[in-house]
């Protein structure tokens, strides 16, 4: 009974692990957005100075605008997708090594090496085949 309380609180710790990760995806994902909506306002903001200015038409403005806008959800949009894409890759590996310690590791084991145990079995049974 008591093998089981361990493997329930192992497993709400691996589901822990995962939330947080997913948080502090989400919480990178809103840093960018933000970024974007500011670099927006300050193309606006360049734009408007470069109109009441006249150092250029407001063709022109409204074009570099337009383009400067664009660059910014461009960057906002793949630097969001990176940050998402590592605090994902970072968790998985937490929960990797956090299963792998827990239900895989012989004893004295350390979790590295357990993971090159497992690879290793993996690679005689697909050879054995």
């Amino acid at each position: 009974m008591l093998e089981n309380k361990g493997t329930l609180q192992s497993a709400m710790e691996v589901n822990e692990l995962a939330a947080k990760g997913a948080a502090e995806g989400q919480q990178a994902l809103l840093e960018k957005a933000g970024e974007v909506g500011e670099h927006l306002l300050q193309g606006a903001e360049h734009t408007y100075q470069a109109v009441e200015k006249g150092t250029v038409s407001g063709y022109q403005a409204i074009e570099n605008g337009v383009v400067g806008g664009y660059k910014a959800i461009e960057n906002g949009v793949v630097g969001g997708y990176k940050a998402i894409e590592n605090g994902v890759a970072h968790s998985f590996n937490k929960i990797t090594d956090k299963f792998v310690g827990t239900f895989l590791t012989r004893e004295g084991e350390t979790v590295e090496q357990a993971k090159e145990r497992l690879k290793d079995e993996q690679k005689a049974q697909e050879e054995a085949r």
